[in-house]
């Protein structure tokens, strides 16, 4: 698991105010990928640990709707595609949802998809 040493200072900042830090199935997916694509048991063990602090939010009717709804205004303004690939739009529809940000290292799909982003 490549954790960036900055996204796990922003995580422990998080960690100390209190504020929840959200785990979208998607994100839990492409992280599982790695993993899969690695072989790696080392590499399983230390994802499933690392994953089971953060409580998980699954693709509902109005998250999948409201990805939707995201990606199809993204792309009508980029005058067909995009390039905010679908899982980009679930996360940033669990964002939205919950009124919340999506933490990443690279905002520019989130920024395409006009939902509040925060970097590290």
């Amino acid at each position: 698991m490549d954790g960036s040493p900055e996204a796990i200072e922003k995580g422990h900042r998080l960690t100390k105010t209190g504020e929840v830090q959200w785990l979208p199935s998607p994100v839990v997916a492409e992280v599982y990928y790695g993993v899969a694509y690695t072989k790696s048991e080392d590499e399983r063990r230390q994802v499933q640990n690392a994953l089971l602090g953060y409580p998980r939010v699954d693709i509902d009717e109005e998250i999948a709707r409201t990805a939707s709804i995201l990606l199809a205004r993204a792309d009508r303004e980029a005058s067909g595609d995009s390039g905010v690939e679908t899982n980009d739009a679930y996360i940033g529809a669990v964002a939205d949802v919950l009124d919340d940000a999506v933490l990443t290292a690279n905002s520019t799909d989130f920024e395409t998809l006009d939902v509040d982003v925060v970097t590290y």
